[in-house]
């Protein structure tokens, strides 16, 4: 406490509003050393970019990597997914971890598309339907929580 309160180093405190609440509250000093900075929950449309984004910039160790995105799935369609397929609590309680959990389900999904095809690029590609696919099984796993 005496550290921060000198200002010699900063912490960084991370995490969802209710639970930060009773970590700062549950010891008096944090209340006057602390700055807070609220963040809004991502729209569709921000969850959308942010699988763009993601399908863009892939590290080697992403679960996606080597995959592209149909060109179908513009922005634009998969915010509509998105908007259609996932209720606002989730995507509250999920928030940009929506975005992995959609592509990492999709590729998932594509399994069934390898016994069907024979065209390799077919097997890196995740079309909307995938994207689909992978919704309904997140509505799955958030509907038994």
């Amino acid at each position: 406490m005496s550290v921060m309160e000198r200002g010699e180093i900063s912490v960084i405190f991370a995490g969802y509003s209710e639970p930060m609440k009773r970590v700062i509250s549950s010891n008096e000093g944090f209340r006057g050393r602390v700055k807070f900075f609220d963040f809004n929950d991502f729209s569709s449309e921000k969850i959308a970019q942010i699988v763009h984004l993601k399908m863009s910039k892939q590290a080697e160790e992403s679960p996606i990597y080597g995959f592209k995105l149909h060109p179908y799935c513009s922005v634009d369609v998969i915010t509509k997914l998105i908007a259609i397929e996932t209720t606002e609590e989730q995507r509250k309680i999920m928030n940009g971890d929506l975005a992995d959990q959609m592509l990492v389900n999709a590729r998932e999904n594509m399994v069934l598309l390898a016994c069907v095809t024979v065209e390799a690029d077919d097997l890196l590609t995740i079309t909307l339907k995938y994207l689909e696919r992978g919704h309904r099984s997140l509505n799955m796993v958030t509907s038994r929580q």
